[in-house]
């Protein structure tokens, strides 16, 4: 539903947009459904999340994880303990910096594509704005099995080193997009889709461990201070999309938008790149932390 209106919206074209209103409502203000209900499902899931969702393993009486010790780290240390901790594992922390650094850029090539694809696609493929719509819902329902792919693929092939599935999947998406530059317009609505299928089944993956690996590097104790850096810049990356896509798109044209965001994903491949030793966690580095000069 919301691909189909951000086709709309996305084209700017009030013909096409009454057109698609009528097909989708029916009778006068139906379409407003398609706002309110998934209002309705995002309030749904935050009554889940607020009941169900909790801290700490023992707090539904589980074991805690192994290896996720903290040294003498305690939560009943003072305020500079904790100044002292959130220093070393987040502000002086190069893993925390560099995934954060990365997820700008993993959200402009995300963005480029889900902001600027129904438009791309319809005045540069052709597609009408039906087909434009259901094309960029495929690219987020890719999302979804490339993310499931990404959590599989850390865990049994790299062993929970996340960073390095990351490496994989913007490589994936660069080369996904490349394949979509040199696309002839003549390629149809089937193969046009598939390749976005592809890229967004590999896009979706560091946007989704980045943040989970954050809260390893960091550990438990900062994994909400590293996730709102990253989410700062995640959204930075979402702005300059807009400006950037735009701005190349009407200076140079679509051909060059699809290859600046080529470069930006292969730019955040080789800043995941440098993480390739880093640790699975930081929890060993978190241990060695002194905290003996400290006076409360």
């Amino acid at each position: 539903v919301v691909g189909r209106i951000t086709a709309n919206l996305a084209d700017n074209g009030v013909a096409n947009a009454a057109e698609q209103a009528l097909v989708y409502a029916g009778h006068i203000g139906a379409w407003k459904w398609c706002f309110w209900i998934p209002a309705c499902m995002a309030l749904a899931g935050a009554v889940m999340v607020f009941v169900g969702l909790r801290d700490e393993p023992k707090d539904v009486k589980l074991p805690d994880l192994p290896d996720t010790g903290l040294g003498a780290y305690s939560e009943k240390m003072g305020k500079k303990a904790r100044r002292r901790f959130e220093a070393v594992m987040v502000w002086r922390n190069r893993w925390v910096w560099t995934f954060c650094i990365a997820n700008l850029f993993v959200y402009v090539v995300r963005m480029g594509v889900l902001d600027w694809g129904p438009k791309f696609l319809t005045e540069n493929r052709g597609l009408s704005i039906q087909d434009a719509g259901w094309t960029v819902a495929a690219f987020e329902i890719a999302g979804i099995l490339g993310t499931l792919f990404a959590g599989w693929a850390t865990d049994h092939l790299f062993k929970g080193k996340g960073h390095r599935m990351c490496v994989i999947c913007m490589l994936g998406a660069a080369l996904f997009m490349t394949i979509f530059r040199f696309l002839p317009q003549t390629a149809g609505l089937t193969a046009t889709a598939l390749v976005l299928v592809g890229a967004g089944f590999f896009i979706y993956g560091p946007q989704a461990l980045i943040g989970i690996e954050l809260g390893n590097q960091a550990t438990k104790e900062a994994s909400a201070r590293a996730n709102g850096i990253a989410g700062i810049l995640g959204y930075i990356g979402s702005g300059l999309s807009g400006l950037l896509v735009g701005y190349v798109a009407d200076a140079f044209g679509w051909t060059r938008v699809f290859e600046t965001i080529i470069v930006i994903a292969v730019i955040g491949m080789f800043i995941l790149i440098s993480m390739w030793s880093a640790p699975r966690d930081g929890y060993e580095r978190a241990s060695k932390i002194d905290y003996s000069d400290i006076k409360e």
